[in-house]
């Protein structure tokens, strides 16, 4: 009885798993308009923030001089469209 089920659910799992459609061009896109975003911010210094973004899920890495430039650049990235989430790694490294 359980062996009938098997080809039926990984079928389903198949669909349903090929429903979601991946653009590689489009995580090129949102990295290169974060990264825009982040150099042209002007309040604070974020131009050396690392950007990855995968499946829209943005990464950023590195460390900035305060808080607030570490909220900044997500809200940046954040504000970026097709941005599912963010995921700050920033370290808060303040200048000597």
């Amino acid at each position: 009885m359980m062996r009938a089920w098997v080809p039926l659910l990984l079928a389903l799992a198949l669909s349903v798993g090929g429903c979601a459609t991946v653009d590689p061009q489009q995580d090129v896109r949102i990295e290169a308009e974060v990264k825009a975003r982040l150099v042209g911010e002007k309040t604070a210094n974020l131009t050396r923030v690392g950007v990855m973004s995968t499946r829209g899920a943005v990464y950023l890495s590195g460390a900035v001089e305060s808080v607030e430039a570490r909220a900044r650049a997500a809200a940046l990235a954040q504000g970026v469209p097709g941005v599912t989430r963010v995921v700050n790694t920033l370290d808060v490294r303040p200048a000597l």
